[in-house]
């Protein structure tokens, strides 16, 4: 729901953040402002064109208002309340005729009205009206360089050409400096993230020094090869300083758990301990599990892969399932490629996982009640785009759950990660970033973790005053719970992507890897292949691993015969199938070359 003073923030079909003045009471129209504009011209705009906008993923609502004047009187001197009474004076009444003060044809003589009362021209009027829309529609927005006058703890808006804060102290040879903006933060946080994924000790200096060796360097990705280019630095690069990293550092208060500054007292560990109860005139109808929203986003990176990280693989979908009710991340799934619904059920496979085993493989280690989600939903609601190639059956089959499309549903959550990356519809790929050709799929898996780590324990949910957990955990309680429980290697094998794979005398073939199993050992596969030919069989896999894969078996509905690879693919391993279908061409040749030479030596020792 769109409310007066929302800012939205357009990336098509022109970047642009335009204010939501003012919404007619039938919810018919709006008047917007773009907050960039030189001028105080106001459009008028159908209110479900914004809703078609924001759907289409065209624009975005804002989680804060970085144009709002907040500051202390206190701080204030008393000629800055003088300047702001006075134009507060002269366009009270103005703002307060809505909507004629937003038509041009009834704005004019309201404003030579009020030329003529107050004494001023009107360019300075016109300058009163366009700094009111621009920050936030109250008084304090007309105060004279609002961004100097006090507001301690506020963020400064960059300007091009302007270097906020101090001048640097080693004199101007070195330059004045790189104005840390929201795409600046985003690689301190993602740098940040890394380093402490990768050491067992945080060092802040350790971690300045290695974002300025990987992500503050010429590099380009080739748009044929997927190659990561690198290219000679100019002379003189401006950087971000050590100072301003730290600060930003110390500034967020969702940084990993490593780079904690000091330890909390304990007061505050008690109050973490004790969940408040929520407020319950505030709670949404319903109870955990009864329904779960399945969305996806595309984050604008470029990922590369392990085996060669000079080789892009390209740009990761991030599938979340959430609780209606709590707004809980329940299930994750990283995936590369275009969206899709076979993809989306690893996010709802996630949902019935063991999160404490599943996060121990991505370096976090966690306690159970940090993520407590093992359950699948009654109901699932997913964006209709997600339903492409949509199959309920085996849900509605060995799960008794529907499937359910639906245009919108909870995304908190999306703020913690938009923090960090840049979020796009799943058909829409972005330009070019600062983070592209640094983090592979592992490392970019365990940034979105932490996301929802924090997201669940520690975001506060304005209509309730609690965290997303707190909330799961009383609905539990109180509500009892739409929540299943199934074994979870049945929910997962059941809901992996299916395919065709072929056995062969070294093994089962299945996207340039070959597999082995004891059934096949048993059965004599490999050599009855070899005698009588080549048979396909169906083999579940997860894309993103394909380490281990599952034999269908045709005689024993939901019995899976876990595939390993064979020492021949052993170069695969850990590798997901958007990384080995990147592989260089040498070491394709060096894989067929094993595979040749463990064929031979089969086939020398049937002989």
């Amino acid at each position: 729901m769109l409310l007066r003073n929302d800012l939205l923030q357009y990336t098509h079909p022109a970047p642009r953040t335009v204010r939501i003045l003012w919404i007619a009471p039938g919810q018919s129209h709006a008047y917007v402002f773009d907050v960039a504009a030189s001028s105080a011209e106001v459009e008028l705009v159908q209110l479900s064109v914004l809703h078609a906008d924001i759907r289409a993923g065209h624009a975005s609502v804002l989680a804060a208002d970085p144009h709002l004047v907040v500051v202390s009187q206190e701080l204030l001197p008393p000629k800055h309340l003088q300047l702001r009474a006075r134009a507060w004076e002269i366009i009270e009444g103005l703002v307060a005729q809505e909507p004629q003060i937003y038509e041009a044809r009834l704005r004019g003589p309201l404003i030579a009205q009020a030329t003529a009362r107050h004494g001023v021209s009107h360019p300075t009027i016109y300058r009163y009206l366009r700094r009111y829309w621009q920050r936030g529609q109250t008084p304090n927005a007309l105060l004279p360089d609002y961004g100097n006058s006090g507001g301690r703890g506020k963020v400064r808006q960059s300007s091009a050409g302007v270097k906020r804060g101090r001048p640097r102290k080693n004199g101007t040879d070195a330059g004045p400096g790189l104005n840390a903006d929201e795409d600046i933060r985003r690689v301190f946080r993602v740098a940040t993230a890394r380093y402490a994924a990768a050491n067992a000790r945080f060092s802040r200096l350790g971690a300045y020094q290695q974002m300025l060796a990987e992500f503050f360097v010429e590099r380009r990705i080739d748009a044929d090869s997927g190659r990561v280019l690198f290219t000679q630095p100019a002379p003189v690069r401006e950087v971000p300083s050590f100072g301003q990293f730290n600060y930003w550092l110390d500034h967020d208060d969702d940084r990993p758990p490593e780079v904690a500054r000091r330890a909390p007292t304990v007061a505050a560990v008690a109050r973490q301990a004790t969940a408040p109860a929520p407020a319950l005139a505030a709670l949404p109808p319903g109870r955990p599990g009864a329904g779960f929203y399945l969305d996806a986003l595309r984050a604008e990176v470029q990922l590369v892969s392990r085996a060669d990280r000079n080789q892009a693989i390209g740009r990761p979908v991030i599938y979340m399932a959430t609780d209606v009710f709590s707004r809980m991340v329940c299930g994750i799934y990283i995936g590369m490629g275009e969206a899709q619904w076979t993809q989306a059920m690893l996010a709802l496979a996630h949902c019935g996982a063991d999160k404490q085993r599943y996060s121990q493989q991505y370096g976090r280690r966690i306690e159970a009640e940090q993520w407590p989600c093992r359950h699948l939903p009654e109901t699932l609601f997913a964006h209709p785009s997600l339903m492409r190639g949509w199959n309920g059956d085996t849900l509605l089959n060995n799960f008794n759950l529907r499937s359910v499309a639906a245009e919108s549903g909870p995304d908190d959550w999306r703020a913690v990660l938009e923090k960090r990356f840049r979020l796009l519809p799943p058909s829409q790929h972005g330009a070019p970033s600062r983070t592209d050709g640094v983090l592979d799929l592992e490392q970019f898996t365990r940034i979105v973790i932490d996301c929802v780590l924090y997201f669940n324990n520690r975001q506060q949910l304005a209509r309730a005053g609690v965290t997303p957990r707190q909330l799961w955990d009383w609905g539990s309680e109180h509500r009892g719970g739409g929540l299943k429980i199934f074994p979870e290697h049945l929910i997962r094998c059941s809901l992996l992507p299916v395919a065709q794979a072929t056995v062969t005398s070294a093994g089962i073939a299945l996207f340039d890897s070959l597999y082995t199993c004891a059934r096949a050992i048993n059965e004599r596969w490999f050599e009855r292949a070899r005698l009588r030919g080549e048979w396909s069989v169906k083999l579940a896999y997860d894309p993103a691993n394909l380490e281990t894969v599952y034999l269908l078996d045709g005689t024993a509905p939901l019995q899976f015969h876990a595939c390993h690879l064979t020492d021949a693919s052993m170069a695969h391993q850990h590798l997901s199938a958007a990384e080995i279908a990147r592989l260089p061409r040498t070491q394709k040749a060096l894989h067929a070359t094993a595979l040749r030479s463990t064929t031979q030596g089969l086939h020398s020792f049937i002989n």
